[in-house]
């Protein structure tokens, strides 16, 4: 039994007449009958009662008349789906995000697809960047959101946003009453450029951009994970430095934060597999960067706008 007898058959069931079922098809009415014939025997029962007068289903004939109906609903519907999926507008997606990324890209980017792309299913995470990297490149991510640059070559990138990096410090810190710190003026505190088993991109941005200035910032990691890292900025007169939107985190928490002086900016990049070009992932990256450039518009001139201190702006590339 294939589609095309399932056709047939259901052209003759609902004219109930051999002739205007082979007109409807444009086939010859031989053609039509021996199909009939066929699926009859395919299926062990009759599915016409046939007169020189009428044709009439049979109970079986109307049972697979419904299914009929069934099938060639799901045949089309596969065929929309697939057709869908190699244009990059359906299946399933796996994408991951780290904290900054996920505030500014990923957030926005599940409320587009939503309405850009209703066929895909989404399977978000919040990852660090490392993981990111091992997860995408074992094939257990289609598409990642982390800090570059990307130097692995079985694995394709694209700049999207720059992020402004801040100095987070308690509240009774002696810098809390500043709006900014220079990057000369580190050498004087006690600091934290990274904590263990964190990102070192914070860390690198933060050495090289001073360095561009002819200031050395040495190495200092904390010897605790994330969560023992931000009790030490809490509770101790110890610099910490984050992304803008993670610190904005922490200030609504009681922390405050400090400009840079150059302000040291984390590049932020989607990265896929080099071996593989997916539709989909073609697709969402295209959403990406159009969300990407607004985001990039949209804060530039809060920037220029506003006064204060310290202003949630991104750049885009």
């Amino acid at each position: 039994m294939d589609f095309r007898q399932i056709e047939i058959f259901c052209a003759v069931a609902e004219e109930l007449h051999f002739g205007r079922a082979a007109r409807r098809l444009f086939i010859a009415q031989g053609s039509v009958s021996e199909q009939i014939r066929r699926l009859e025997t395919h299926l062990g029962t009759l599915l016409f009662h046939r007169s020189s007068r009428s044709v009439v289903l049979t109970p079986a004939g109307r049972v697979l008349l419904a299914e009929s109906h069934r099938l060639l609903d799901c045949r089309d519907r596969a065929v929309q789906l697939v057709r869908a999926a190699g244009a990059g507008r359906a299946g399933a997606l796996r994408l991951a995000a780290n904290y900054p990324a996920s505030r500014m890209l990923l957030l926005p980017l599940l409320d587009r697809l939503r309405e850009t792309h209703p066929e895909v299913a989404v399977t978000p995470r919040e990852l660090a960047s490392a993981q990111q990297f091992r997860e995408v490149g074992q094939g257990d991510l289609d598409l990642g959101l982390v800090y570059g640059p990307v130097d692995d070559t079985s694995l394709r990138s694209e700049h999207l946003l720059d992020v402004p990096m801040v100095a987070v410090v308690r509240g009774s810190h002696p810098l809390a009453g500043t709006d900014s710190l220079r990057l000369d003026e580190l050498a004087a505190h006690r600091y934290v450029t990274t904590y263990a088993g964190g990102t070192n991109s914070i860390e690198e941005t933060l050495i090289s951009t001073a360095a561009r200035v002819g200031v050395r910032v040495r190495r200092s990691q904390s010897t605790t994970d994330l969560s023992g890292y931000l009790l030490e900025l809490e509770t101790t007169d110890t610099i910490g430095f984050s992304s803008l939107p993670r610190g904005e985190q922490s200030r609504a928490q009681g922390m405050h934060l400090l400009r840079l002086e150059p302000q040291p900016m984390l590049t932020m990049h989607a990265v896929w597999r080099a071996d593989r070009d997916e539709p989909l992932v073609n697709s969402v990256l295209s959403e990406l960067r159009e969300l990407a450039a607004a985001h990039g518009e949209r804060h530039s001139a809060v920037f220029r706008q506003s006064a204060a201190p310290i202003n949630p702006w991104i750049i885009a590339r």
